[in-house]
């Protein structure tokens, strides 16, 4: 048997709360993941074993398609298709391929990936711009 909390789902700035599973509408329910904020009004939702996203009214705007997902992040998000990472647009259409071993979020135009076993970054536009040579790394910051 599933708890059920209850859940502040949009609100100013579209907050989210920790929780197992809520109903999002009669008949579906959703895992959703603790986030203070959905950047960009769409938050991540998993049904049936695959994640998806919705908008601030709770309507699918990206079927549930995808292995994992991570939030929007400089107009990208970070989903795993086939065991492999890439980055869509708002729209679910693939800007940077699954490729990756593992993804990090966008940050200062730059996400960090691991290929080989090592890590390194890419820009948006996938261009590797720093060639996967370190064992750990993380998200860039204005505080470089």
């Amino acid at each position: 048997m599933r708890t059920r909390r209850p859940l502040i789902l949009f609100g100013s700035g579209l907050l989210l709360t920790t929780l197992a599973m809520v109903t999002v509408f009669p008949g579906i329910e959703a895992h959703l993941i603790q986030r203070r904020t959905a950047p960009l009004g769409m938050a991540r939702v998993k049904l049936s074993g695959k994640w998806g996203y919705i908008d601030r009214t709770g309507r699918i705007v990206i079927n549930p398609q995808f292995e994992e997902a991570g939030d929007f992040s400089e107009g990208l998000a970070r989903v795993k298709v086939g065991g492999k990472w890439g980055y869509i647009d708002r729209t679910g259409r693939f800007l940077i391929n699954p490729q990756f071993e593992e993804a990090g979020d966008f940050s200062q135009g730059l996400a960090r990936v691991k290929l080989g076993g090592k890590w390194g970054y890419v820009d948006r536009r996938g261009e590797v711009v720093i060639p996967p040579q370190f064992s750990e790394a993380s998200d860039f910051s204005r505080s470089l």
